[in-house]
């Protein structure tokens, strides 16, 4: 089954919102989904109001698994239905394993493939920094969705991505979609910063598609704050932001319908 991951080499573009999010919607369809979390904030939690989970317990984490500890059912946490999240400890510690101990590499590999087996989709979340961790699990994706912000940092976190991939010797061909994110109709940055990633896209990563631009809602903010998903079944405290809810929902439907994972 597919393994996908969110990337960009730039932090606060919404690659973890857009992740989680994704992963609530194949959820919803009836598929069933995990999330692993290679940034070891493991912020994908607090997005889903389970962030309590992460601090629960110290010997449940992906590391624990890898060496044996824990079994695959007890480093999962069923954040909705049908939709799992796994956190990980110290990734640069466990990046720095896998460099030392070629065997670790093969065991996480071989973990990856095994959960497969049990769940429809496996998305992976990143940091924006690297590591030999980011680098195995770039390669293990078959789909890689590049979140870019629209704006001039969100274009260098493009570039340095590209670059990355280039250096580190991952296939571009993997990025399967650009997501562009903080669109706004009437807003020069915005529509000057798309223009100029169509012309990256075009140039650097041809196969990718780029998707339809994300607009950027506050209301999305407040809804993490609370621990709610856009697509849980939640009636906001007044029309307006009902609305705001109503059309980030509407939006974000047509944009994971478009894409083909």
């Amino acid at each position: 089954m597919p393994i996908v991951s969110t990337f960009c080499k730039k932090g606060g573009v919404g690659k973890t919102t857009f992740l989680g999010y994704l992963a609530h919607y194949y959820a919803n369809q009836g598929k069933t989904v995990l999330v692993i979390s290679a940034d070891d904030q493991n912020s994908i939690f607090k997005i889903f109001g389970c962030e309590n989970y992460v601090f629960d317990r110290d010997d449940d984490f992906l590391e624990n698994l890898l060496v044996g500890e824990k079994k695959p059912e007890e480093v999962v946490f069923e954040a909705r239905p049908g939709m799992y999240l796994m956190k990980t400890l110290n990734t640069d510690r466990l990046s720095i394993n896998l460099t030392l101990k070629r065997s670790e590499e093969k065991k996480l590999r071989g973990l990856i493939e095994d959960f497969t087996n049990y769940f429809d989709y496996i998305f992976i979340d990143f940091p924006p920094s690297s590591s030999r961790l980011t680098e195995i699990l770039l390669d293990i994706s078959e789909k890689i969705l590049l979140v870019v912000g629209l704006d001039p940092l969100g274009i260098d976190g493009y570039k340095n991505t590209i670059q990355y991939f280039v250096d580190c010797d991952i296939e571009i061909d993997k990025i399967s979609h650009i997501i562009p994110i903080g669109y706004h109709p009437i807003k020069i940055t915005p529509n000057k910063s798309l223009k100029e990633l169509k012309i990256l896209a075009q140039n650097y990563s041809p196969k990718a598609i780029i998707a339809t631009p994300i607009k950027d809602k506050a209301v999305i903010q407040n809804l993490q704050a609370e621990g709610i998903s856009v697509f849980d079944n939640h009636t906001m405290k007044d029309k307006f932001h009902q609305k705001n809810l109503n059309e980030i929902s509407k939006d974000l439907t047509e944009v994971y319908k478009s894409i083909v994972l």
